[in-house]
């Protein structure tokens, strides 16, 4: 998850009245007046925070992880924001996750130091101004509009601006003048213009400061954070400088480092996640469309020099999780066919068909219509010459419609998050690597070499073994 938070559009509610202009300059300051205007803000909980865009199945919620803790920290002035969290046994105990953000520069803070999230930066500052007190002082700013409209029995207060010259910001106050929930769109490479909200309960006095002990934050459908706040700071100095690696960092380029595995085949790596293209008679394949646009478009550039004059057909998804299917909209674009798990067809229909207008795509100017060849068991691509043959895979826990690609005449299987070439051996074996290794035998492939979509890319079958304890 790239941001401080992540959120969802909030439930939807009952209107029993038409909407009511208001004063939207009385409204806020009403709200202001009785919630406090801290400059800033340090707040510390417990709850729950999720995998976001990790479903074990596409459609369904995000898996939650316990929190042992949860402390943030807000300096409205400096327009700069921190989150921390720390994880619960049993899985994840003792597990850290710092986030930043000032200003256009973000980062996180691990082992190693500071680490530069640039392209986390816009949707860190927008969570700045979707907290309740910083949504009140972005509308005062603001050419705000208010309305006022009965829901559940209640009159409740609709304040909408557009924040950072770019995204609506709408958020509801309740009669006491508390900000109940604050939503808006934000662009998201498999789902387009994505709904994101807020949603704050059960208002506290802190120090003189009206704050939610309960704040759930929720995107693409369902929540990500869901914090219990039990202390309020504001008095804290809470100065959020940026480091100086951080400052002068810039965002990496997209490169494509290509490497030859075998007759017709590469592996197109050069960031986190890879590609392999296969060169049949009269198209292309390539498997796994991971991350952003940028990506998809740098790999389908490279996939066109390596075979001048040929299209890519189709595009082979290992599985949907976000990084691994964000540039799959691109590929849809370009009239590749998508193959993909069966059960992940009625997800995708919807997600290519969604609108990109915040930040527009290829797929949200082509309109194409997505043609799908699902996997049930097995699908075999093949020309009459070459084959690629795609399998659905049994037993894993990083997902539940994991599947692997294996080219028979070269003997190479492509797989994803099962292992990562590289990854140092440990004790116990990672399970997922021993449910990998066992559908291979399930399979009956004949495998020289394993092709990780992370880590270092082609290694030998015979090291994959011996990861897995398989010598």
């Amino acid at each position: 998850m790239k941001g401080l938070f992540t959120s969802v559009a909030m439930s939807a509610v009952l209107f029993t009245a038409p909407a009511m202009a208001q004063d939207a300059k009385a409204v806020i300051a009403k709200a202001q007046a009785a919630m406090g205007n801290p400059a800033t803000l340090q707040y510390a909980g417990t709850g729950m925070n999720a995998f976001f865009g990790q479903a074990l199945t596409a459609g369904q919620e995000w898996p939650r992880r316990p929190l042992e803790s949860m402390t943030a920290a807000v300096n409205y002035d400096q327009k700069a924001a921190t989150l921390g969290l720390v994880f619960k046994n049993p899985v994840f105990g003792g597990q850290r996750q710092n986030t930043f953000v000032n200003g256009d520069r973000a980062w996180n803070i691990g082992p190693n130091g500071p680490s530069p999230q640039l392209a986390a930066a816009e949707e860190r500052q927008l969570q700045i101004w979707m907290t309740p007190h910083g949504f009140l002082r972005a509308a005062a700013a603001s050419n705000a509009t208010a309305t006022s409209r009965t829901e559940g029995g209640a009159k409740v207060d609709v304040v909408s601006f557009i924040a950072m010259n770019k995204f609506k910001l709408t958020g509801t106050i309740d009669a006491a003048g508390m900000v109940t929930g604050v939503e808006t769109q934000f662009p998201n490479p498999v789902m387009g213009d994505m709904a994101y909200a807020y949603k704050y309960s059960d208002y506290k006095d802190f120090g003189g400061v009206r704050f939610p002990a309960h704040i759930v934050q929720s995107g693409g459908g369902f929540a990500v954070n869901d914090f219990t706040v039990t202390g309020v700071q504001t008095t804290v100095t809470a100065d959020l400088a940026v480091p100086p690696n951080i400052r002068s960092a810039t965002a990496p380029a997209v490169q494509v480092a290509t490497t030859k595995l075998a007759d017709g085949v590469w592996l197109l790596a050069g960031g986190s996640h890879h590609s392999v293209v296969v060169d049949f008679d009269k198209y292309l394949a390539v498997v796994e469309a991971p991350q952003t646009e940028d990506r998809s478009l740098a790999v389908i550039a490279e996939a066109r020099k390596l075979v001048p004059g040929k299209s890519i057909k189709y595009v082979i998804s290992t599985h949907h999780h976000f990084d691994h299917s964000g540039g799959l909209r691109t590929y849809v674009a370009e009239g590749a066919t998508v193959v993909t798990h069966i059960s992940n067809e009625p997800y995708f229909e919807k997600t290519f068909a969604a609108p990109a207008t915040i930040v527009p795509d290829a797929q949200s100017k082509a309109h194409k219509t997505p043609v799908f060849e699902t996997v049930n068991d097995k699908r075999v691509i093949s020309d009459g010459k070459r084959s690629v043959e795609v399998y659905n895979t049994i037993g894993d826990s990083h997902s539940n419609e994991l599947s692997v690609v294996y080219i028979p005449a070269a003997k190479i299987l492509i797989e994803a998050d099962s292992y990562s070439p590289g990854t140092p051996a440990s004790d116990p074996v990672p399970s997922d690597a021993l449910v990998l290794y066992d559908n291979i035998q399930r399979l009956k492939l004949d495998v020289a070499t394993v092709v990780g979509i992370h880590g270092r890319g082609a290694v030998p079958m015979a090291e994959f073994a011996a990861f897995a304890g398989k010598k």
